[in-house]
């Protein structure tokens, strides 16, 4: 994967919303931390990541006291179809937005012609590589090299530069010289009030910050640094210091320090984090500012550690370890298909698309490859943001969030079968830190005990519910949990009931321990609590009675036997009845599915665990679904994603919660009639939406998922022929949020989804069955992919397929003991395998 171009980042600029120029940056991460860089040969940019980063505000991430008094003038609202109620005129608010470290410039001096430019991904090691050659004075050609990774294993990120000899000047942009400082949709921006310092010596270059002091944020002492130390090879470094421009308000320094090298190589380690308590006055001796000498002693470390005989640091040495954790991981899946156009470079590879009718099947695989990169660089710590692990600028729209109504869900779809152990690790982490915030919101809301609601942002710290309001009302989406617990439950079903380790002190300060088992520790109790949920939101006083009508009757203690619960309020994000004003509604089919499906999950995890009183239980929950709303169906045959008889289909909308029970459940696969009215609720919704609801990328993945599922090739192939035309790739194959870039939104769900629609193309699977080519188009020749993991303990060795010579071969392999039916093309075998145990079949068509 190469460029031959590249795009400055200007300091100070002011950018086209469609042409930003960190959009065009190469990036790389652990999980924890990463960088993203421009390559550019004279001026290039180094912009530094921590994926806990968030920028306090004076907003409150608490839940609202009023809102639990409002749960009966909702329900009454909504039972008497009175689409007035606004909530009080509730404004909604933000959770903290993720925000960069520090942006490290590198400029090449005294460079004249630059010729032979090249920049790469390096997915056998992961590094981001720039090369080319320069003329000095015009005198002679010396070819320059730089190479970055993300250590996993150390925790750092470590650049080298190399060449027969050059001079560059290492200094760290102002702050305010970023995209959007300072500036965001609502006026001015937090990150005014907070203050930072740069500071060098001859070795070190860094900064630290202090957070604005808002009284009520748990972060009003706090701040975070960053460091990077210069390791000279074969040249000499000095330290000179140029004026702080006057733009810089936030900085407290009148000088900003720059370290000038002369040599032939040059390599730069960097580490950056946050604290809650950060001194006051940060000006003094930064070494003894605790987290400036934590950033230190981190670097510090990793130097000693690769030291080489004459006790200089080894780039090749730290590397090593690196590849060998990272290449386990990545290679464990692989995709072959025609490589016609191996030789093109990712923007000749992106043009020729765009006047092709049919995919590129070299485009297909190094999207999808890159999509596993950048899957495993945000692995192991936490979830995707909106925007992976990266940020270049200040205040990106809907702050790059963790959004939970389909983003994270969609860039983690392709985790558990693409064998990225430690992502689904790191999600798993994630959904524990919100569980005690969850809890906070359920009570709140509902006044329930012991039961979790999601909400549908979390900055990563809280995950309060805060962000709602008469036109989102998240308060009453109920299906979150339900849908954050299916990535942990197919983990399960992929690798089995492992135990994990955590080495985070949040996690064990709540849970007082570090090791977990998935079904015992994990989704037995979270489980429990979604079943208190769904348990505690019925009530026979709001039902439909037997002709499907709601109703309310105050005082009503049971249900007669025809009669079934309402779901009551209900919210299917992010859309609203045609006609009808308000989004607070009842019966969404996004949380039947939901509900049905958590409930599902909760009965197999007690049959197998058997905890004492599992009996019981198991006959509460089994009650509780024969009494819950039943899907209901529209004159077209289609899915209706309210059932409710009072309201009228809306298809003039991007979201398709309502096939939540195509995926991420799976209930249409043994469900011919509700896969049918799926795939005419898809119809539907292609001929009712079209216009600007149409760019959002989300959109598309999220349908294309749901294509896969309902195993329609055609649909699924022509979804990602949209896409691949359009103009939602980077020259680095990462992705916009909009096909036409009209939001100026670096965002990884199409990057990170066509990751997961690509597997379920080749390979759908539950905990009996493994389906061959389900949704694959004849488009796709032929090709190859190895490595898949399927939710009945099979890993597929090798599964090819020649349209040509009309034959598909299979190579599997058992992790465990399973016993499951192989399909392929209506044709079903049944196999009984032992753990190690090794088949191949081949089919012909």
């Amino acid at each position: 994967m190469y460029s031959n171009y590249f795009t400055e980042i200007i300091p100070y600029a002011r950018y086209d919303i469609k042409q930003i120029a960190w959009h065009e940056c190469m990036a790389c991460g652990n999980g924890h931390i990463g960088v993203l860089t421009s390559g550019a040969p004279k001026n290039d940019s180094f912009i530094f990541q921590n994926t806990e980063f968030v920028m306090p505000s004076d907003e409150p991430r608490c839940v609202p006291a009023e809102v639990t008094e409002q749960l009966d003038e909702a329900r009454q609202s909504v039972i008497n179809m009175d689409d007035t109620w606004n909530i009080h005129n509730r404004k909604r608010t933000n959770m903290y937005c993720y925000h960069p470290g520090h942006q490290l410039r590198i400029s090449l001096k005294n460079a004249s012609d630059i010729t032979d430019f090249v920049r790469s991904t390096d997915y056998e090691t992961s590094e981001l590589v720039s090369s080319y050659n320069m003329s000095e004075y015009n005198t002679y050609a010396n070819h320059i090299k730089k190479r970055t990774f993300a250590s996993s294993v150390d925790d750092v990120i470590i650049t080298e530069i190399s060449g027969n000899s050059f001079t560059v000047d290492i200094s760290i942009d102002d702050f305010e010289s970023m995209h959007k400082f300072g500036r965001q949709k609502s006026g001015d921006a937090p990150e005014l009030n907070m203050k930072y310092t740069r500071f060098a010596t001859d070795g070190l270059i860094g900064f630290c910050a202090l957070y604005p002091q808002y009284e009520e944020s748990e972060l009003k002492n706090g701040g975070f640094a960053g460091v990077t130390r210069i390791i000279p090879y074969d040249g000499t470094t000095s330290l000179s210091f140029t004026d702080t421009d006057m733009r810089a308000k936030s900085c407290l320094d009148p000088k900003n320090p720059i370290i000038t090298f002369s040599g032939k190589k040059l390599v730069l380690i960097t580490y950056l984090d946050w604290t809650y308590k950060q001194p006051d006055k940060i000006t003094a001796d930064f070494f003894t500012i605790p987290l400036v000498s934590q950033c230190i002693n981190k670097i510090n470390k990793t130097l000693i550690k690769y030291a080489d005989a004459s006790s200089l640091f080894s780039y090749e040495a730290a590397l090593k370890p690196h590849i060998e954790k990272y290449s386990s991981i990545f290679n464990h899946v692989s995709l072959k298909l025609n490589n016609a156009d191996k030789a093109l470079s990712n923007e000749e590879l992106l043009q020729k698309q765009k006047k092709t009718d049919y995919i590129l099947p070299e485009l297909l695989k190094r999207v999808y490859n890159h999509g596993r990169y950048a899957m495993y660089s945000c692995a192991g710590h936490t979830a995707p943001r909106l925007s992976g692990l990266w940020t270049g600028e200040w205040n990106m729209l809907w702050r790059s969030a963790y959004t939970m109504d389909a983003n994270v869900n969609i860039q983690v779809s392709g985790m558990n079968t693409c064998g990225m152990c430690d992502a689904g690790k790191g999600y798993i982490w994630f959904v524990l830190k919100q569980i005690p915030d969850w809890e906070i919101n359920a009570k709140a809301v509902y006044g329930m005990k012991n039961a979790v609601l999601t909400p549908v942002n979390t900055d990563g710290h809280r995950a309060m519910m805060v962000e709602y309001d008469i036109n989102y009302p998240f308060q009453y989406w109920n299906a979150g949990a339900s849908w954050m617990i299916i990535p942990i439950y197919e983990f399960m079903q992929v690798y089995g009931n492992v135990t994990i380790t955590t080495h985070d002190e949040n996690i064990i300060r709540i849970y007082n321990k570090n090791i977990f088992r998935i079904k015992e520790d994990i989704l037995l109790p979270l489980l429990a609590k979604t079943f208190n949920f769904w348990e505690q939101l019925c009530t026979p006083e709001y039902f439909t009675d037997s002709n499907g009508n709601a109703r309310f009757v105050k005082g009503k203690t049971s249900l007669e036997p025809d009669e079934k619960y309402l779901i009551i309020p209900s919210f299917s994000p992010e859309n609203k009845p045609l006609g009808y004003k308000s989004a607070i509604t009842a019966n969404a089919a996004m949380d039947i599915a939901a509900a049905v499906d958590s409930l599902n999950m909760y009965k197999n995890i007690l049959s197998d665990i058997k905890p004492n009183g599992y009996q019981k239980t198991l006959e509460k929950i089994t009650h509780l679904i024969s009494c819950l709303p039943v899907y209901m169906f529209d004159k077209s045959g289609a899915i209706k994603e309210w059932s409710m008889n009072e309201y009228k289909e809306n298809n003039a909308h991007r979201h398709i919660s309502h096939l939540y029970c195509a995926w991420p459940s799976s209930e249409t696969q043994h469900n011919h009639a509700l896969a049918s009215a799926c795939r005419q609720a898809i119809i539907n919704r292609n001929r009712e939406n079209t216009g600007k609801d149409d760019t959002a990328s989300h959109g598309w993945i999220h349908k294309a998922l749901v294509e896969a599922r309902l195993k329609k090739p055609e649909a699924v192939y022509n979804t990602l022929l949209l896409l691949f035309k359009s103009g939602i790739f980077y020259n680095t194959f990462f992705t916009d949020h909009n096909t036409d870039r009209s939001k100026g939104v670096f965002c990884t769900d199409t990057l990170l989804g066509i990751v997961g629609i690509i597997n379920e193309m080749l390979v759908y699977s539950d905990e009996c069955t493994v389906e061959l080519l389900p949704a694959l188009n004849t488009g796709l020749i032929n090709g190859e992919i190895c490595g898949l993991l399927t939710k009945c303990g099979i890993k597929i060795n090798r599964l090819s397929w020649d349209n040509n010579k009309r034959s598909v071969y299979i190579d599997i392999s058992a992790l465990r003991d399973t016993s499951f039916n192989l399909i392929y093309d209506n044709e079903s075998i049944h196999l009984d395998m032992k753990s190690g145990e090794q088949t191949l079949h081949k089919f012909l068509h």
